[in-house]
Parts: structure tokens; C-alpha cells; sequence
């Protein structure tokens, strides 16, 4: 009867273990991040700045598995705004992401999540939570605690500031680039893939009239693009190209 009741302990040790076991975890270019790791991004806190997080999300298990995406607002400035992209890309009121990531067995998704943090003029720090879960189990799951730090803007008249806009964004068959505040003289625009690779260049006289890119050779997904002036390159900012 003991040795029945001993057997028994241990299946129910077995399947508790299996039920809290995590199969997701967190990484970025550099390496992996424990869970619940406390990260801090620091960035520009220009009215037309945004401070970008980028995270792997790595699914451990034997199966094939959907996954969703939280975000928590543990402390945020006033003033700022903040929106992220799993699945698809959302507004700053949404929390958790309408559709799954499918995440085949040991893989890893590489370029589905980036966390999207607006400043807008404001100095300090927000603070933001970022969980990911399966589906199915929602106690299987991996959290990352973000710190978006703003600091002093590189240029504090915005009215003087040049900048480059993309629209519509997210984007289909085209996207349009209009060109605010710089000189008239070349400047180079630049698009990039999620993973770093340069997929359009263009040299333009800007007159600040809109450019006007075809998107029919660019895969759904997301990219970032820059522009080169006066021997220094702009921020990169996000275009989602969607099919």
C-alpha cells in the first residue's frame, strides 16, 4: 500500500512538473535573457523620436505552438505613447495582440515583435512589461521588463528638425516619403530588412516633395528606413509592408 501510494506522489510530481514547465524564452542579437530580466533602452526624447525594442522569441518545446503577446504598463510618463507588433502591428490601446505567432518546435522567431516607444519631448523613464504565451496554456509563458529611457533631444526646436515620414504606414502596393527641413542638396534614402540587409537606395535632390516607392518586389514583413545627409544618417524608423 506504501509503495502504491509512493508511485502515486511521484505521477502527480511528474505532471506537475510538465504543467509548469516554461518552453518559451527570450533573446536578442547578443544572447538570451532570463526570464523576467529587467532590460533598459535608452534613446532621443525628440517630439519625432521612437525608441525601438527587438526580442527573439524562442519556442523550447517538442510541438509546434501559438503564441500571443501581452504588454503591461507597470509606469509610463505622461505624454508618451507606446505601441508594439506580434502578428500584426497595433495602437497604443491595445494590450494584447488580437492573433498568435505560430512558433514551430525549437525554433525561433527572429523579426515578429518589436516594442515601439514614443518620447515626445518627454525626459525620464517609462517602464513597460512584454509577456509571451502559449495559446493553448496560458501558464506557460515568458515575461521581459523594458525600461524606455528618453534622454536630452539632439535638436531642441522642432520646427528645425529635419525629418522623413513614410505613409501610408503600414503600406501595400506603395509608400510615399515626404521630406521635411532639409537642404536643398542630394540626400540618400535607405530601407532595410528586419534583419539588417539593405533592399532599396535612392539618391534625391529634395524639393520636399513626396517620393513614391513601388512595393511589389518587397515581402509582408517589416522594415526600417534612414536617410543620409551631410555625412550623418537619421534615425531609423519602422515601414510595415503588408500584402
Amino acid at each position: 500500500m506504501k509503495m502504491k501510494l509512493f508511485f502515486l506522489m511521484l505521477v502527480s510530481i511528474g505532471l506537475t512538473t510538465n504543467t509548469m514547465a516554461q518552453n518559451l524564452s527570450l533573446s536578442h542579437d547578443n544572447g538570451p535573457f532570463a526570464p523576467n530580466e529587467t532590460i533598459y533602452i535608452w534613446g532621443d526624447s525628440g517630439m519625432y523620436s521612437t525608441i525601438y525594442c527587438y526580442l527573439h522569441v524562442t519556442n523550447n518545446s517538442a510541438s509546434d505552438m501559438e503564441v500571443l503577446m501581452k504588454k503591461i504598463e507597470v509606469n509610463v510618463l505622461a505624454g508618451t505613447e507606446n505601441s508594439f507588433c506580434w502578428g500584426g502591428c497595433y495602437g497604443p490601446s491595445v494590450f494584447v495582440s488580437p492573433t498568435s505567432v505560430a512558433i514551430g518546435a525549437a525554433q525561433t522567431d527572429l523579426s515578429s515583435f518589436s516594442g515601439d516607444y514614443w518620447p515626445k519631448g518627454q525626459l525620464g523613464q517609462s517602464t513597460i512589461r512584454y509577456t509571451f504565451f502559449d495559446k493553448n496554456n496560458v501558464n506557460d509563458s515568458v515575461s521581459i521588463i523594458v525600461v524606455y529611457g528618453s534622454g536630452t533631444a539632439s535638436v531642441n526646436d522642432f520646427e528645425t528638425e529635419s525629418v522623413v515620414t513614410a505613409y501610408p504606414n503600414p503600406a501595400s502596393t506603395f509608400v510615399n516619403f515626404s521630406f521635411q527641413n532639409y537642404s536643398y542638396e542630394p540626400i540618400q534614402l535607405m530601407i532595410y530588412s528586419a534583419t539588417g540587409a539593405e533592399v532599396y537606395r535612392s539618391v534625391i535632390l529634395t524639393d520636399n516633395a513626396p517620393l513614391s516607392v513601388d512595393l511589389s518586389n518587397f515581402n509582408s514583413g517589416i522594415y526600417y528606413y534612414s536617410v543620409f545627409h551631410q555625412g550623418q544618417a537619421s534615425e531609423m524608423k519602422k515601414l510595415v509592408v503588408l500584402h
